[in-house]
């Protein structure tokens, strides 16, 4: 019988494969987006044919595309496109009065009514290391409704006229899982929302065009920095657009990065359609269901055991459900047959996802159900021993040591606390299988300040330094092959499709990275730096440096 001939080959590599052994080899063929043979120059070329590409890469690097498994990719539509926004970070806008020039700037431009947006305001990062307050933005902008979104987007502060066309009033109960800030001495309302959602129901929508275009840019910023594949934890706006807009943009060729969308439980239940984990293909999947337990450390809702360094407060303003509504909730999702991706960041709010998903599973067995807990920055010892025997996934944002690394031990919850969290190596000692995320838009791929690129993930973890230089936690660094595993295979593990991608190996998608240099013969600080050469998809070379 004839051998099949690859499409292309890639030659003289360093190719990192990620298998079960951590084989390292020099080439691999790929025919019909699925890799053929992986193995030395002469092994590989045996699959070539007289219309094989071949690519001699002069001994750079090959690894699995990268899998970024916690975004909200299609959120870009409404990050990019509306309202108008600033880059509202301390780092481009130092003080308040920098802020309000910025706003004033932008008011000049933006017809009078029309809203005015911001993202990642880092109130501890100003020169004043506060919020700035309703006042000071209805000074910038009298005339224009003003919010700027905490980065995180957990809270934010708004102006007069924002929060007039949001219905919030000096009188306006607290949401349930929410906080809206009052003056203690007036009882005026300072301006900031801690997780309250009716600003976000008032602001423009972004439509289906814009939707897409959104997962367009994002897709082009992705496959630059080697995203292959990714996860959507949930779309904003939570409307079906947004789910249309995938589909769309899949068809129409203007997304070519894998997605695995985890829906909001709250849409889901409003629209039942019948489909569950797993429904798709290997472009586009519907994954978990995603539920809230608390909020953001940054905006104090995250629920601790132990009080914040300030405010004496434990966040369980930010819990999103009372306990037994929680347990039943997750126990329903898991009867049914679906993941559950829990967005649970501290301690006691870890310890209710955890004990949700172990009522669920006692009452309703059922083989590997694979639940999440998305984000899962203080775990305890004897929640991550939990995980482990439930078969829980932990999701981890390590990007948390250098952007707020610094704010968690001065700030938030002090450096005792801070040493533990994101527990990376410990999770991996204990046998679970974490992977890796940038919460995009968080922090975006073209974001000057903070970038979600999974190579600077990979710096963050195996260093765990903060960005004033201190260790942070230093136990908890893992080393650069473990930090690769968690953004590939580990990946893949998360989304039930560890036999179809993640590694280089034969059967597997031809999902691939090329990069300048080895991210394992380097110093770990420096794998940030690391240029991405060429990323492929399904054996389709997507970007090319």
């Amino acid at each position: 019988m004839q051998q099949l001939n690859a499409d292309f080959l890639l030659t003289n590599a360093n190719v990192i494969t990620i298998d079960g052994a951590d084989t390292t080899a020099q080439g691999v063929a790929v025919k019909d987006g699925v890799i053929l043979a992986v193995g030395s120059d002469e092994e590989v070329r045996a699959w070539g044919g007289e219309a094989t590409r071949v690519e001699d890469l002069g001994g750079r690097t090959v690894v699995p595309g990268f899998n970024d498994t916690h975004t909200h990719m299609v959120s870009m539509g409404n990050f990019l496109f509306s309202p108008k926004r600033i880059n509202a970070a301390a780092e481009l806008n130092p003080s308040i009065n920098d802020l309000q020039h910025r706003i004033q700037a932008q008011a000049a431009d933006t017809p009078r009514g029309q809203w005015i947006g911001g993202v990642n305001l880092d109130p501890n990062a100003l020169r004043e290391q506060r919020w700035p307050t309703r006042d000071e933005l209805d000074t910038a902008a009298p005339d224009h409704p003003v919010v700027i979104y905490l980065r995180g987007f957990h809270a934010c502060v708004a102006n007069s006229l924002a929060l007039e066309r949001a219905g919030i009033a000096r009188d306006t109960p607290d949401p349930e899982g929410g906080a809206i800030d009052r003056n203690p001495d007036t009882g005026e309302l300072t301006g900031v929302l801690r997780d309250v959602g009716a600003i976000r129901e008032v602001l423009p929508q972004a439509g289906l065009r814009e939707l897409k275009e959104g997962l367009a840019l994002a897709n082009d910023l992705y496959v630059q920095l080697g995203i292959t594949s990714h996860g959507d934890a949930g779309a904003f706006p939570n409307k079906a657009e947004a789910y249309r807009a995938y589909q769309e943009a899949v068809a129409e060729g203007l997304l070519k990065v894998r997605s695995y969308l985890m829906i909001r439980e709250a849409f889901y239940r409003d629209n039942e359609l019948g489909l569950r984990t797993g429904f798709g293909n290997d472009r586009l999947r519907m994954g978990a269901m995603k539920v809230f337990v608390d909020g953001s450390i940054q905006a104090f809702t995250c629920a601790f055991h132990q009080p914040y360094l300030v405010g004496g407060t434990r966040g369980l303003h930010g819990l999103q459900y009372p306990v037994e509504q929680l347990h039943t909730l997750v126990e329903e999702l898991h009867r049914d047959g679906f993941q559950v991706a829990l967005h649970a960041q501290g301690d006691y709010g870890i310890q209710l996802a955890v004990d949700a998903v172990e009522r669920a599973m006692n009452r309703h067995p059922r083989p590997d159900p694979r639940h999440r807990i998305e984000h899962t920055l203080c775990p305890t010892m004897d929640d991550l021993q939990r995980m482990k025997d439930l078969g829980i996934v932990p999701n981890f944002y390590v990007f948390h040591p250098w952007f707020w690394g610094d704010q968690h031990i001065h700030n938030f919850i002090g450096r005792e606390r801070a040493e533990r969290m994101v527990p990376v190596r410990t999770a991996m000692e204990l046998g679970l299988v974490p992977c890796a995320h940038s919460d995009c838009p968080v922090c975006t791929p073209n974001d000057p300040v903070w970038p979600s690129n999974p190579l600077w993930g990979m710096a963050c973890a195996t260093t765990r330094k903060t960005r004033s230089g201190a260790d942070i936690g230093p136990e908890e660094r893992i080393t650069p092959l473990e930090a690769l595993r968690m953004y590939t295979l580990n990946g893949a593990h998360a989304t039930f499709e560890e036999d179809i991608k993640g590694s280089i190996e034969p059967g597997k998608l031809a999902d691939l990275v090329v990069l300048k240099q080895s991210p394992l013969e380097c110093e770990p600080w420096e794998i940030r730096n690391i240029s991405v050469e060429a990323t492929i998809i399904g054996g389709e070379f997507v970007y090319e440096r």
